[in-house]
């Protein structure tokens, strides 16, 4: 199976019932009495994306065989912590549009979209807390505490050249870390032994790597009305991402390039970016280095019984480096 981006919902047909569960936890859960709160609560869920980590929860515990009554919150707080990284990112890069839409700190303002992100993350830890599971709170800490790192780490970093060994480990901070987490706490909520515990965190770091690799080839390939944000944001936020480290190492034409990409991002001009890239082999080498990981990925999940679940996590990480946005 390998779907084509944009059915990533039909991907999670085996945890249907239960993502709406989740949904309408979230609901639940980031209600308050305070009708400001709750305005802006809304906002949120109405911008919410593909769920992908509250489905990797989900996918990991039906690929144990087992159910727990745990499964549900937790995949709400692992979306819930996702939510909270987004709007502080976009306060971070300035950003204007989140899928689509005008990120929260436009549609009200940057103080609002701090606190925001704070009641996010307070909801989701209270939510962790209930479950009672020393083992998930604490895995679901280290996580937010290995992005917030890996998120100081880019800003610090802003502007300069960097090795592709030093962006591989960003990313891995910044994503793979968290994909790999969802993975074993859904492991975790149902009692995994330690071979499946490392058989699915191992999937999910493979799928994360692959899925931020794809994220950010698609920040200088793709069109802004696909992909639902500003393109080549990385770039000329002095973020340098593999496709373009690639480029500027293996391109006659880096200077070119260089001046592109901190211009305005006209059409026109990102044509001649996409150009540069292609002709650079920087697309080719990302494409396959990212399917390189989902196949080691796929590979991790060999202890794993067969099933639908195990299925549907095959079928994502195939989504992972086939979709458009």
């Amino acid at each position: 199976m390998n779907p084509k981006a944009g059915d990533a919902v039909a991907l999670f047909h085996v945890v249907e019932s239960d993502m709406e569960r989740v949904d309408a936890l979230i609901t639940q859960v980031v209600r308050d009495e305070n009708p400001l709160v709750e305005r802006v609560a809304q906002y949120l869920r109405e911008a919410s994306g593909k769920r992908i980590r509250p489905a990797l929860v989900l996918l990991s515990a039906r690929a144990v065989g087992r159910t727990a009554p745990h499964v549900v919150p937790i995949a709400g707080a692992v979306e819930l912590i996702h939510m909270a990284t987004l709007v502080h990112d976009d306060i971070i890069d300035r950003a204007d549009l989140r899928r689509g839409r005008p990120a929260l700190r436009r549609a009200f303002n940057d103080q609002v979209a701090v606190l925001a992100g704070d009641f996010l993350f307070a909801r989701a830890f209270q939510l962790l807390a209930e479950t009672g599971l020393p083992p998930v709170v604490r895995t679901a800490a280290d996580v937010v505490h290995t992005m917030s790192v890996g998120e100081i780490q880019q800003n610090l970093e802003r502007g300069t050249l960097t090795t592709e060994a030093a962006y591989l480990s960003r990313i891995e901070a910044k994503t793979a870390t968290f994909l790999a987490a969802s993975c074993r706490l859904g492991a975790l909520a149902v009692g995994a032994d330690a071979l499946t515990l490392e058989a699915l965190s191992t999937y999910g770091w493979h799928v994360g790597m692959a899925f931020q690799l794809i994220d950010d080839l698609l920040d200088v390939t793709a069109d802004s009305a696909t992909l639902g944000e500003a393109v080549a944001a990385d770039f000329q936020q002095g973020v340098v991402t593999l496709p373009v480290l690639y480029a500027l190492a293996h391109s006659a034409r880096g200077d070119e390039l260089r001046r592109a990409l901190l211009a305005a991002p006209e059409e026109g001009r990102l044509a001649e970016v996409r150009e540069v890239l292609e002709a650079s082999g920087a697309i080719q080498y990302v494409q396959e280095k990212a399917h390189h990981l989902v196949r080691l990925g796929l590979d991790a999940l060999a202890p794993l019984p067969p099933s639908e679940a195990r299925e549907a996590l095959s079928a994502l990480a195939h989504f992972v480096v086939a979709r458009e946005y």
